[in-house]
This record gives structure tokens, sequence and C-alpha cells, in this order.
């Protein structure tokens, strides 16, 4: 098989109504809350070493090697091949290469269809023994994970699309490391997402791979936020020498700066005054700026944007001032006739310059936490995002202790990452899952993790559509947000697909009214249609352009009219891969919902929605 390779900082003054707070740390957790992972914060600006690049590949389709260990399969061992020694069946030396990162279903054609485990193996160069402490760090691997160091276990994670790590100071030897990852993109009963959902399963190591490098004792996360007219920022500093650790934050840009002394369990609060000369955060003034920790000889970097994000009735208010939301929805798939996992900035950056030239100022990252790239640039480019956990649908075991555990790492490991992204403003715990008591349940859970973990952000989920109880009334149909989750959240939303599943027709939607029976910010998260780049034809005609634009015109029409929502993500930017789209002439794998195709060429949508976002 032939793979395809992819591919001034200052000293703070103006120290005036600095403090060193003593209130509870946003790390801390509520009662039974699931804790914050160990995740090291500002990754990109760490030193570290890139293991991205060619990884040797062996695939177990029947995983023997997994069900049944033993020194002929045992790929982790790496075991040489003699004539006289035991049988080894697998040669590391002579295996097919992949590329890291990158799903393995687009690096070749008899891997499309691909779900299994697979084995991933390079070497990784120890260092020298100079006190500094090492961490493997794994962006992500879809799904379940396993790692080994010269053959012995260290670290075991589930799910796709969130980060996880593991300090390998005192396992790395002189000379070459033999690193073996075993990635299995197989989903179950009690996965996250489970067996039925609608986009490709891209397998592997689909996010970069790094050996960072820190001092004993460093600033592992800091959460960096403005809050009631003050900067605030929850440090932990990891190591020996934590407790009592001297910590220092400075703001370069803003000429201000706090310290304080970290408590015995290396954590601190750190808070002042929000200077006069703080420019906020905005879509149309993305400003961000550098912040600065030391703490125990090391020194955490990052570039972070201030920002409020709240809500008043049915208004959604950034920084003080109500605000409609121009948005859209998009996988992280990349532009191309194959599809794939986004694996690097310019892919991600194209998404992104698409949604922009839509006139949008919001995305819906669907329907899983998209990579910390993809968020950094919606920080930079101007775009409020909605990042969400992969709870998709009724098939999720909501009654089971184990995937409501899954859920609650998972998000934990979503916001620990991503809440220094001032772009973030929604944390959404589900899409279109079922009305029943266990769900509301396994939802308020996690949702009470969340604003343990994060008190900044609106919560939010995709619910689905009631039809008022009384049904049609003088030719008019009520769909109404009466989820009791409502309660839960900050934000309403609503996915609904009227004119295009079921009876009612594009010209039928002005007989629709929508609503809901909270009284809070409700927007629109779904609506569209399938259509085909290039299939014209008259707009009453299913699958064409002008269907689609038709539906949009028709939808948009309706949602300004009745004036109560905040925003609105359509369904969505760009066509993607899904299975269980079958039609052999329209679809062929692909959802066609996009407003471009999957190499970017714009269909009509693309213009009915920018003319509606008043940019056209």
């Amino acid at each position: 098989m032939t793979m395809i390779d992819r591919r001034r900082l200052i000293s703070a003054g103006a120290l005036t109504g600095a403090v060193a707070a003593t209130e509870p740390l946003a790390h801390a957790q509520a009662p039974g809350a699931a804790p914050a992972p160990a995740l090291i914060g500002a990754l990109p600006n760490r030193s570290r070493v890139s293991l991205d690049g060619r990884w040797k590949l062996i695939l177990d389709p029947f995983d023997v090697s997994g069900r049944k260990p033993g020194p002929r399969r045992n790929f982790w061992e790496d075991r040489p091949t003699t004539d006289d020694g035991p049988l080894v069946e697998y040669e590391w030396a002579s295996s097919d290469e992949i590329a890291v990162p990158g799903d393995w279903n687009t690096q070749a054609p008899e891997l499309f269809h691909y779900e299994g485990p697979a084995y991933y193996r390079r070497d990784v160069e120890g260092p020298p023994a100079d006190g500094r402490r090492r961490f493997l760090v794994f962006e992500a691997v879809n799904y379940r994970s396993r790692v080994w160091l010269n053959g012995e276990p260290i670290a075991e994670h589930e799910g796709g699309f969130t980060p996880f790590e593991v300090e390998v100071t005192d396992r790395l030897r002189p000379g070459a490391n033999s690193l073996v990852v075993r990635a299995d993109s197989r989903h179950g009963p009690e996965t996250l997402p489970a067996l039925d959902f609608d986009w490709k399963n891209y397998g592997g190591v689909t996010r970069s791979v790094w050996l960072v490098d820190t001092p004993a004792t460093f600033v592992r996360d800091a959460f960096v936020r403005l809050e009631h007219g003050r900067i605030l920022a929850d440090i932990v500093v990891d190591g020996p020498d934590a407790g009592g650790a001297p910590v220092r934050l400075d703001l370069p840009d803003l000429d201000v700066g706090a310290e304080a002394v970290a408590g015995s369990d290396g954590r601190v609060r750190l808070s002042l005054a929000a200077p006069p000369g703080l420019r906020l955060w905005s879509p149309e003034t993305p400003v961000l700026n550098t912040v600065s920790i030391a703490a125990g000889g090391d020194r955490w970097i990052d570039r972070i944007g201030f920002r409020t994000l709240e809500t008043r009735g049915r208004e959604i208010l950034l920084n003080g001032r109500p605000r409609f939301l121009k948005g859209v929805a998009m996988h992280e798939e990349r532009l191309g006739t194959e599809g794939g996992r986004v694996t690097t900035e310019s892919e991600a950056r194209a998404l992104l310059t698409q949604v922009k030239a839509l006139g949008c100022d919001f995305v819906r990252l669907a329907h899983y936490p998209h990579g910390e790239t993809t968020v950094r640039l919606a920080d930079e480019l101007g775009l409020i995002a909605w990042a969400e956990i992969p709870v998709y649908w009724e098939d999720v075991a909501y009654d089971s202790a184990a995937t409501l555990a899954l859920a609650r790492t998972m998000t934990a490991e979503m916001i620990v990452r991503d809440r220094n992204r001032c772009s973030v403003g929604f944390w959404s715990v589900a899409n279109e899952t079922p009305q029943t008591p266990e769900r509301l349940a396994f939802l308020r859970t996690v949702i009470s993790d969340v604003r343990a973990l994060d008190a900044t952000r609106l919560v939010t989920a995709a619910l689905n559509k009631n039809v008022d109880v009384g049904g049609v009334r003088d030719g008019e149909t009520r769909l109404i947000v009466a989820d009791d989750l409502g309660r839960d959240l900050d934000v309403v939303a609503m996915n609904q697909y009227e004119g295009w599943y079921g009876r009612r027709t594009p010209g039928e939607i002005r007989q629709v009214s929508f609503g809901t029976t909270w009284e809070k910010p409700l927007l629109m998260s779904e609506f569209g249609a399938d259509a085909l780049h290039g299939h014209h034809g008259p707009r009453e005609s299913r699958w064409t352009e002008a269907h689609q634009a038709w539906l949009f015109e028709e939808t948009l029409e309706a949602l300004a009219a009745s004036g109560i929502f905040a925003g609105v993500t359509p369904w969505l930017l760009k066509d993607f891969r899904s299975p269980r789209r079958w039609h052999g002439r329209f679809q062929r794998g692909w959802n066609r919902k996009g407003v471009i195709d999957e190499t970017g060429r714009r269909k009509l949508a693309f213009d009915t929605l920018r003319r509606f976002y008043g940019t056209s």
C-alpha cells in the first residue's frame, strides 16, 4: 500500500488595584464534579519537539493483538525477527507508513472504509538528564487510544476530539525510544458519539503529537479573563517547589501586572482592575493582548482577548450591547474532493475564510470539539464560536454511568483547553437529544460541571422542536422549544428542517411560527436543504441549487419576521462526508446541505445567506 504524505515582555507597572484574591478558584470543582484534566496550557508557546511526520503502521482489523495478546503479535513490544528465536509475525522496519497528523481513511484508497484498531510506531530521541520534565502530548486520537513507551503501557484515553498527555520524564532513556500508539476508531453503545452519527468517522492520530519540556516547577495552566471590570487569572503551578512559589502576571501591551504567592496546592488567583486603555475584543475589533505568567523558573505566554458575554431577557449582549449573531455551522473537514480531517492551519483558515466571506460573526463548531488551531484562528479573525461535545442523537446511553463519566471528562478537556480563547462564547452540551428523564439528569450533571469549570460563557444545547399542543391553528403551525432542559440553559437553540424533511414545501414555511416557552435568547441552530452543486432546475425541484436557495430565502424571512431570534447558524458551510447519505446521484456518501460544495464552489444559497447578512 502506498500512503500519501500530508501535509517584547516588559516588567509590570501600574500595580494600583492589584490584589491576590482569596475566593474559590475557577479550577475548584463543585461537589461531585468531574476533575479538571492535567493539560499543559498555552501549548503553542511551549518548548516542544514535534513528533509529526511519517510513522510506521500495522492494521489489526480482527483486533487479534487486542483480544489475544501474545509474543507473535504484541506490536508494542517491538520484538526482533530472528531465525532461531520464537516466531514473531510482525516487523516494524518493513511495515507501511502513514502521515501524522492525519486520518487513515484519506491516505490510501483501501483504507477509506476502514474502522478498527491500527498501531502506529516511531522512535523518540531521549533527551539529556538536565533536570527538566518531559511530557508526551496528543492533540487528538480517534477514538480510543493506548500508548506504550519502550514496551511499557503509559496512557489510555477515550474520545476522538480532545487532547491528553502523559509525563515521561523518568521513562525516556538516552538514545532512541520506541513509541507505539494504538488508535481504535470503532464506536459502541456507550461511546460518544454512539453508534449512529451523521459524519464520516475519520480514524487515526488525527492531530499533532508533541514532546514538551518544562522546568521542574512550571506554570501548568492559567485561566485569564475579564470579569466584573477586573482581569482575573486563576493559575496552577506544578512541581516540587509549587507550594509558596512567587507568581507574577504581566500584560505588557497594557503596562499592568500583579504578583502573589501560590498556596500550598500550587494554586493562586491574581486580580487587577481593567486598565483604562483596555480595548475589548469583538468581531469588528479582534484585539488580542500578550499575557505572561512567571513562576518556578517558567514563563507561560499566550495571546488573549478580553470581552464580556451575557444575556438579558431574550437578548445576547457582547460587551454590554445587544447583538444578533450572524452565523453558520461547519464540520472540521477540509476542502477537497476526498474530504478528511483538518490537520493544518492553512486548511482551517480556508474554512473560516469562507465563513467570514458570508458576513458571519458567529460559527457553530459542530458536533465535537474542533482543533485548537481552528479556535485560535477564530480569536484572530473575529468569530464568536459555539463549541460542543458529541452527545448526539437518541442512541447515547443516558442511563450509563460510564457514558456520563465520559461526557464529563470530554467536557472538562474541551473547556480547560479552550477557556482562554475569547472567541468561544458558548459551551454546548448536546445536539438533538430525546426528552427523557434519563437524558435530562445526564445533561444537568454535565451542565453543572460546565458552570464549575467556566462561569464566563453561555451554556446551550441544540434542541429538537416541539409542535405546539393543538397543532395547526388558522393554517399556522407553531414550532416551539418547550424542552425541560431549557430551565438549565442560558441560551435555547432550535434545530428544524421545515421545507426539506416532511411534506411542507419552502413556499409553505411562512405558515410556520417559531417560539420557546423559556424567557431566554433563542437561536436557530439548524435549518437547510441538500443541493448538488451545478444541478439546476426549477426551484420546486428537490436537490437543485434553486430549491436550496428558495428554502433559505423563505426560512430567513420567517425568522426575521418573527422577531424572536437572537441569532442563526444555518446547516451548513460545506458539503461533508457521511456514510448514511445513500442517494447515488445526488449524495454518494456526502451530506449536500453546504452552501459551498466539498471543493469550495459556491451554491446559490451562499449569496442568499450573504445578502441576508448584509454583505452583498
